[in-house]
């Protein structure tokens, strides 16, 4: 009851005024008792102030759901599973591989008939935004990871593979030291992948100004 509330059960409170010409009279009121933490839990969600969500945000955790069980996803979707046989994997199992893993995985997955015909374009999409992540040297992460555990220099990579992958043009990029905290083996790729990210630009540019 102390922590969750009384629900509809009302409690006899005790109150002391504390101000006016009845400071000090004790008032006796019943009413339902909210609850610790349902009350902190409504003062997060409906509090503008960030001292305040930051002060309540340290007495909360993350502990997989365990309907669930961390996947995200419902138990029809749970057992729907990508590939043929013993070797296919369900979405939350890719999701949970590195990245250098679930590449290995895409560049590998066959499917027969109308399947493949269907999924082609979008297995090699997944494919092609996965090699970019794994050449800016991310191949250790994992899709299901938390954005909140990430370095700068990984954010930042992260941010420049989605760049390479969506194929923008006419746009400056300030890569302020995008190495960091990769390893030095690495660093070839990055600096291939930059260049790959202009070389892609210059063509844009070409076909460009040819048609015009």
């Amino acid at each position: 009851m102390l922590l969750y509330g009384s629900g509809e059960d009302e409690i006899r409170f005790s109150y002391t005024l504390e101000s006016g010409s009845s400071s000090g009279r004790k008032v006796t009121k019943k009413h339902p008792f909210e609850g610790i933490l349902p009350n902190m839990e409504r003062r997060y969600r409906e509090t503008d102030s960030a001292n305040v969500r930051e002060e309540l945000a340290r007495y909360r955790s993350l502990q997989p759901c365990p309907v669930c069980e961390g996947t995200r996803l419902r138990s029809e979707a749970r057992h729907v599973r990508l590939g043929e046989g013993a070797k296919g994997k369900a979405i939350y199992e890719i999701g949970r591989m590195t990245l250098r893993e679930s590449h290995a995985y895409f560049e590998h997955l066959h499917l027969p008939g109308a399947k493949g015909e269907i999924a082609d374009k979008v297995v090699r999409e997944i494919g092609a935004r996965l090699k970019f992540l794994n050449d800016v040297g991310l191949n250790y992460l994992s899709l299901d990871r938390s954005a909140e555990t990430l370095s700068g220099g990984e954010a930042q990579r992260i941010r420049l593979a989605s760049q390479i992958g969506s194929g923008l043009t006419g746009v400056m990029y300030v890569l302020d030291e995008p190495s960091i905290g990769l390893h030095q083996r690495d660093n070839d790729r990055l600096i291939a992948t930059l260049q790959h990210l202009r070389d892609w630009a210059t063509a844009c540019s070409w076909w460009s100004t040819t048609r015009t």
